[in-house]
């Protein structure tokens, strides 16, 4: 049986001639591209702000809720729940498989009409699960592994990382006594760490009625009085020693690229070969996707998808896999995101890591005024 097509993504041109960059950005289960992207345009007046920028709104494709008794929905791959994401994994690998495959369709078109070598032009964006299928697309990398390809930017609100537990498996790793950090690496313009190429040739929701509810209804909901956010737990246990990803043992491939395999081998890519050579200083074509800056931001009263869960992904990317990690936790703001610090945090990074031109908002008030 044929797949069902996705939607036809929701595409808004830049306002000026020039088109420096493209936003892909991913709404949340249950949502939709016209829901989500009019809404974000609009609330933080993003096509003035960034007057260059191209916006591509796509709209998961409709797939049956476990959950929600095989009742369809838009959802980026099946979830069966947003307490333990880790729940019932098997369900969710078709979903990724084929959401994956499909932003990558994506960020290859729009690379053609920016140039080949602009793949550092484009930021991949997404909200809770839009957030989830993004950054698991992004760890995948491309199915062409001579591809060096890194993206300009992932942006990620109230989300998680799917698979998080038996990654953190592979790699050994207890990300639970790693305190979160604002992983702020300096990065160049124009750094070129990734070598080149010898050839040519990249919850279950707390009650029944809150799963059926989409997730533009529940973002907006207030954060109930009691709820309780995570908060670091102090680690008495012993120093341990300083855990490195990119250590080798001697019969065995880096357990960096054993994660990554895994997550290509879901997605149904082709492995990496064990013996890649791998540095701190320098990435392989086929892990050339690591080098992408990374902005997680999480409400701290976020009722749907836990502070925690933001955190361990946080730790996972950063002191896991080696990459750039700006973590950035909003007191008083649940399961959404908020204009007036999270979204200025959000294009200040993209300022800094992209070079993206952006208007400040007292500029556009003067003009107002």
């Amino acid at each position: 049986m044929s797949r069902k097509p996705y939607p036809t993504p929701l595409v808004v041109p830049p306002l000026s001639v020039e088109h420096t960059h493209t936003i892909i950005s991913l709404h949340g289960r249950g949502s939709n591209a016209e829901r989500f992207g009019h809404e974000l345009l609009a609330s933080a007046n993003l096509q003035t702000r960034l007057p260059t920028v191209k916006f591509v709104f796509p709209t998961a494709r409709k797939r049956r809720s476990t959950v929600l008794k095989k009742t369809p929905i838009h959802q980026w791959y099946d979830n069966y729940s947003l307490e333990d994401p880790g729940q019932r994994t098997d369900l969710q690998v078709e979903g990724l498989y084929e959401t994956a495959e499909f932003i990558r369709g994506l960020v290859t078109e729009e690379a053609r009409v920016l140039g080949e070598e602009n793949y550092s032009k484009i930021i991949l964006w997404g909200l809770s699960q839009g957030c989830a299928a993004g950054i698991f697309t992004l760890l995948g990398g491309w199915a062409d592994t001579s591809e060096a390809h890194p993206l300009g930017a992932f942006i990620g609100m109230s989300g998680w990382l799917p698979f998080e537990q038996q990654l953190r498996e592979i790699l050994r790793y207890d990300g639970d006594q790693v305190p979160a950090r604002d992983n702020r690496h300096e990065i160049e313009s124009g750094d070129d760490s990734c070598e080149e190429s010898e050839s040519d040739e990249e919850s279950e929701a707390d009650t029944y009625s809150e799963q059926t509810s989409d997730d533009n209804l529940l973002e907006n909901d207030p954060p109930s009085d009691d709820f309780n956010s995570f908060n670091e737990i102090e680690d008495d246990s012993p120093p341990r020693d300083v855990f490195n990803p990119f250590e080798e043992d001697e019969e065995e491939a880096p357990s960096v690229i054993q994660a990554i395999n895994h997550i290509r081998d879901i997605l149904a890519l082709p492995i990496i070969p064990s013996d890649t050579q791998l540095s701190e200083d320098s990435y392989p074509p086929s892990l050339c996707h690591l080098r992408t800056p990374v902005f997680l931001g999480h409400g701290a009263e976020d009722p749907k998808v836990s502070t925690g869960l933001g955190k361990k992904m946080s730790n996972m990317l950063s002191e896991g896999l080696g990459m750039d990690v700006a973590w950035k936790e909003y007191q008083g703001l649940g399961h959404w995101y908020r204009v007036e610090d999270e979204i200025e945090d959000i294009l200040s990074f993209l300022q800094d890591r992209v070079n993206l031109p952006v208007i400040p908002s007292s500029s556009l008030d003067k003009r107002e005024g």
